[in-house]
């Protein structure tokens, strides 16, 4: 059997990509939640969707500062990390439905954790700016 990419495109803008053996098809669609067949095999389609927390960290001056590692830790599961750019910038993935605390933190220097509880409705990024002491 070969294995083919297929790209599924979900109403609400979600997006998946599967590797499936012995499909001949490129593309299916289906609405989110729904079963969706194809060649056969039938798919129980949940969506999945996440946001994206971002901004900067600075130091006391305000100056950017490049290779601060900002985690977000949620209440439950596994952290996810991310290292500022040189201009300061980061940004992570987050899960509606799910609090946070997120840090900053260089060498010596932390900002002050800030918690966040990111409700199921949630639909925009969230901007939180970090500045190490």
């Amino acid at each position: 059997m070969s294995k083919k990419w297929v790209t599924l495109c979900l109403a609400g803008c979600f997006g998946v990509m599967l590797g499936i053996a012995g499909v001949n098809s490129s593309s299916a669609y289906a609405a989110e939640g729904k079963k969706l067949a194809m060649e056969g095999t039938v798919f129980d389609l949940k969506a999945s969707s996440s946001l994206t927390v971002y901004g900067y960290v600075s130091d006391k001056s305000f100056h950017p500062v490049s290779g601060a590692k900002v985690t977000a830790k949620p209440s439950k599961g596994i952290s996810e990390s991310a290292t500022s750019e040189t201009n300061g910038s980061y940004s992570l993935s987050v899960t509606p439905g799910t609090n946070y605390t997120l840090s900053a933190s260089k060498g010596s220097k932390k900002a002050k954790s800030v918690k966040l509880r990111i409700k199921d409705s949630e639909e925009s990024d969230l901007i939180v700016n970090f500045n190490l002491k």
